[in-house]
């Protein structure tokens, strides 16, 4: 299958995202180039084996709630990022505080099982209890949410 079906672009539209959209928000140039299974999930690695021929698909409305999430994990680093770029700039302590403290609150509420985070010229970075490494979580030049292991990358230390 090359395209969504019609039930994924039904279900797109609900969400208010359009094909297009969604197309490009995957790194695709259209709709058109889309790769889907036959149950119409929108998900390449969904290949139907998840659920049976007669079942509903729940992988796209999964992934829209995870984009939702997404959007949501975004708007709330902003003032996180803009607090720490205040107290870079002015160097007082209330200010690295207040940054340090709302830092604290966006990692706990959005990256559960954090055991360290870092505010870093990069953005903002985190462990957790899983494994050893260091994941971007905020990339402040591309104002993204991100998953990228930057354990090697030498300006960011834990």
């Amino acid at each position: 299958m090359t395209q969504l079906n019609h039930e994924a672009r039904e279900t797109l539209r609900w969400a208010g995202i359009t094909p297009g959209q969604w197309a490009k928000r995957h790194g695709y140039e259209s709709a058109k180039d889309w790769r889907g299974d036959e149950c119409g999930c929108t998900d390449d690695r969904c290949i139907g084996y998840h659920h049976d021929a007669t079942d509903e698909c729940g992988c796209l409305p999964a992934l829209i709630e995870e984009l939702r999430r997404d959007e949501r994990k975004l708007t709330a680093a902003r003032p996180v990022w803009a607090a720490h770029v205040r107290s870079t700039e002015s160097g007082t302590a209330e200010d690295r505080a207040a940054a340090d403290q709302l830092a604290a609150e966006w990692v706990a509420e959005y990256n559960p099982g954090a055991v360290w985070h870092s505010l870093t010229p990069r953005g903002i970075v985190y462990r957790n209890q899983w494994n050893d490494r260091t994941w971007l979580i905020y990339d402040a030049d591309r104002d993204s949410i991100e998953t990228a292991d930057v354990t090697d990358e030498t300006e960011i230390s834990a």
